[in-house]
């Protein structure tokens, strides 16, 4: 099924909701503000924003995937690819989008040898991959 991301900044905080829409169901994810990220990544300065904004989009990639092997690397890629939309007070990432750069992420960690000839006719899509 297809999933809707949302977010909706509360006022006065840097701080956002963000919910999943599949369907006509509608659930919150939860961000987890105790993790901590300095195991997680490499840059020396992180304000507040961004390290929101990166344990928005670790959440929200693993919901997506359920992988979090997958999430914990390409988190800070995924970033960068929605870094403008998670900017504004209210935002929408369509499942598509995600889709589209976690292929992206596919296409170049693998080379055309290593996929055989019948990957190729079953695969539909990286979530089949990363399922």
């Amino acid at each position: 099924m297809l999933k809707t991301y949302s977010g909706e900044r509360i006022p006065g905080t840097v701080n956002y909701h963000v919910y999943v829409h599949e369907g006509k169901n509608k659930r919150p994810i939860f961000i987890d503000n105790q993790l901590k990220l300095e195991d997680l990544r490499f840059d020396s300065d992180l304000g507040l924003r961004n390290e929101i904004l990166y344990r928005i989009c670790l959440a929200i990639l693993f919901d997506y995937s359920g992988d979090l092997e997958l999430t914990e690397s390409y988190f800070r890629d995924f970033k960068k690819n929605i870094e403008r939309l998670l900017c504004e007070d209210h935002w929408l990432i369509h499942s598509a989008r995600i889709e589209v750069f976690l292929g992206s992420i596919y296409e170049d960690n693998v080379t055309e040898s290593d996929v055989k000839e019948t990957d190729k006719k079953n695969w539909k899509g990286i979530k089949s991959k990363v399922i």
